[in-house]
């Protein structure tokens, strides 16, 4: 995907093959979004998963700063596809925001994919619903021994 020039913003998806290059970077603005999973992932988990090709890594740069990352995955379901931005992080979310939702728009569909999901906490509410998302489910977790 070409890159998208905001201001002096670029956003642009990252070759696995230099995902090791801007690891350390990437991993800082990605830290906070891993934590909410609970221990179920962690950084390592998600730098394997981008270097197989699970996951898609995206970067917002300004000159050789990385400002935010994300992850994305297609996922296929019985009846659609979807493209799912399972790790976000990062910091000048509302200038970056508006044009990342055009491009992973733009990615799903060429991609065979029919709708965008996301998961996060609560508070993701009030940045994505002007967007035109809206909730799917609640989920819910109980730890065992």
């Amino acid at each position: 995907m070409k890159d998208l020039i905001l201001d002096n913003l670029v956003l642009t998806a990252v070759p696995t093959s230099v995902v090791d290059v801007i690891w350390n970077d990437v991993s800082r603005v990605l830290r906070r979004s891993v934590l909410t999973a609970d221990g179920r992932f962690d950084l390592n988990d998600v730098r394997d998963g981008i270097k197989s090709g699970l996951y898609g890594l995206w970067v917002v740069m300004e000159d050789d700063k990385v400002v935010a990352a994300l992850t994305t995955r297609v996922v296929v379901y019985p009846q659609c596809k979807s493209l799912a931005m399972d790790w976000i992080g990062g910091s000048r979310m509302r200038e970056w925001l508006p044009q990342a939702q055009k491009v992973m728009t733009k990615f799903a569909k060429e991609n065979g994919c029919t709708e965008l999901e996301g998961y996060g906490r609560k508070g993701w509410d009030r940045w994505l619903r002007a967007y035109g998302w809206k909730p799917h489910y609640i989920a819910y977790k109980m730890e065992i021994s």
